[in-house]
């Protein structure tokens, strides 16, 4: 049934249930909700976030962001403590729903404090507590006096008079059992997770020196002037050359009116380095779409039902970067940590193409092309001794990503002294390659280690390998040693009389 023109009697104006606070930020995870904290200092012109995980008795019971921002007076933070409150946003802001902080915060705590400078305001101090905002939205005045002490304490860190700190206390997800070994477990794990959830969604504004995140772990009451760790910018398309030479490419989605640019790359095959394994997760997780705004990274893979995820697709990341998509392709959701991808989008995807008239669906065959022909190059090559004692870890992972191991036996590398003139030997009962310890210094300048002259070692392994796979030395073995020995110990006397050593 229509509704009648004339139907409506009066308007009356519903207030918002304050129990709906203890369903707030069930979705953020502590690494996002403090990029939803972060994104506060940005809009407020932070060029200096410092975050602070502190902790008592390895426990985590206190979070702290503090900025160098412009700062709140009275009306300015009591707006901010209101839920729900949409400020005027600029076309530049990260905020969008009014919601972050208190989403942000009372997902990890009970109690949020906020005090803040504004440069010629009095300095001002909010707390709330989620038991009380939970029933009627009650929040604490806090005095002046604290606020500008805790002012002074801020400008130690930042140094800058003006600025904000947030501060959460009786933090609810957290490790709280008695082993002390799992707390700095715990501990150890969050901080780099959160390291590398920051670096990788503020990663354009940390390489571009607009902004500087550094992350203190300590115990509560001996930090104040403690300095935090730099957050490192995480590039997900930081490799050094395409894996495909027609990529990145360009496709077009297009919706009435609207026009979205996809950026489709395809990263080389078999990399492995920050980038596109991000913290301690595989590339292959983080395939699909990088959705930025304002040069915030939004999220970080998922092909979000336009694509089924695959191995053989992992090489495969677009990015869309395009300020119409969202709101009208793509809905955020409060805690910033995806977007849904609404039928138009899906749709627009199905026919989107670049000017040669590639497909979406081509390009996810071209990135699937260079993965399967890197495994095939990979199974044609065949297993080797497993390099063991003496190769640094990089160099182990490396050659068991590049070639399977033979099961059982492994090769240590060492030193010994031997006489002048010979470079290495081979034992092969005990599976040890010797190299001559007068030569060390000439790949070793620093002082030797275990795990010393890598170069070295892995063109050593690459070398002699194959004798240790086989049980015996047979003649062509012991010929190819011999050689190998010739040739070796010549050209290191050599290299020693041309560095005069």
């Amino acid at each position: 049934m229509v509704a009648a023109s004339g139907d409506v009697v009066e308007r009356i104006q519903l207030a918002p249930d304050a129990g709906l606070v203890k369903s707030l930020g069930a979705n953020h995870t502590l690494e996002s909700a403090i990029a939803d904290l972060v994104d506060n200092s940005i809009d407020a012109g932070a060029g200096r976030v410092s975050v602070r995980l502190l902790t008592r008795q390895d426990r985590l019971v206190q979070v702290e962001v503090l900025d160098d921002g412009k700062g709140m007076d009275v009306n300015v933070v009591n707006a901010a403590m209101t839920i729900g409150h949409q400020r005027d946003y600029s076309v530049d802001d990260l905020g969008h729903f009014g919601m972050g902080l208190k989403v942000a915060s009372f997902g990890h705590a009970d109690v949020l404090t906020v005090w803040s400078t504004k440069y010629g305001a009095t300095p001002v101090g909010r707390r709330i507590r989620r038991a009380d905002f939970s029933k009627d939205f009650t929040c604490e005045v806090l005095s002046a006096k604290v606020a500008e002490e805790h002012s002074a304490d801020r400008s130690v860190i930042l140094g800058s008079d003006v600025g904000t700190s947030i501060i959460w206390t009786e933090v609810r997800n957290a490790y709280r059992g008695d082993a002390a070994d799992e707390a700095r477990r715990w501990l150890a794990t969050r901080n780099e997770a959160l390291r590398a959830h920051l670096g990788v969604t503020f990663h354009r504004l940390l390489a571009d020196r607009r902004l500087r995140i550094d992350v203190l772990v300590d115990e509560l009451g001996e930090a104040l002037a403690a300095p935090g760790v730099p957050v490192l910018p995480i590039d997900p398309f930081g490799y050094a050359t395409s894996g495909h030479p027609d990529y990145p490419k360009v496709l077009v989605a297009k919706a009435g009116e609207t026009r979205v640019k996809l950026r489709c790359h395809v990263w080389p095959a078999r990399s492995d380095i920050t980038g596109f394994r991000i913290g301690t997760k595989p590339g292959e997780q983080f395939q699909g779409f990088y959705i930025y705004r304002n040069d915030r990274l939004l999220q970080a893979g998922g092909w979000s039902d336009t694509a089924n995820p695959s191995p053989a697709r992992q090489l495969a990341r677009v990015v869309l970067e395009d300020s119409q998509a969202i709101g009208s392709f793509l809905t955020m959701n409060p805690e910033k940590s995806g977007l849904k991808f609404e039928p138009i989008f899906h749709d627009a995807l199905g026919r989107a193409a670049a000017a040669d008239g590639t497909t979406f669906i081509e390009y996810l065959q071209d990135a699937e092309s260079i993965h399967i022909d890197a495994n095939k190059r990979k199974r044609r090559r065949r297993p080797v001794i497993r390099p063991d004692k003496g190769f640094t870890p990089a160099v182990r992972k490396r050659i068991g990503n590049e070639l399977q191991f033979i099961d059982g036996d492994s090769i240590d590398l060492k030193w010994r002294r031997m006489p002048a003139g010979e470079f290495f030997d081979v034992e092969l009962p005990t599976k040890t390659l010797w190299l001559n310890s007068r030569y060390r210094p000439l790949f070793a300048p620093s002082g030797g280690s275990l795990n010393d002259a890598p170069v070295l070692k892995a063109l050593m392994f690459l070398l002699t390998h194959e004798v240790f796979e086989g049980r015996h030395l047979g003649a062509k073995d012991k010929d190819q040693i011999a050689l190998w020995k010739s040739i070796l110990g010549a050209a290191v006397v050599a290299e020693e009389r041309m560095r005069g050593e």
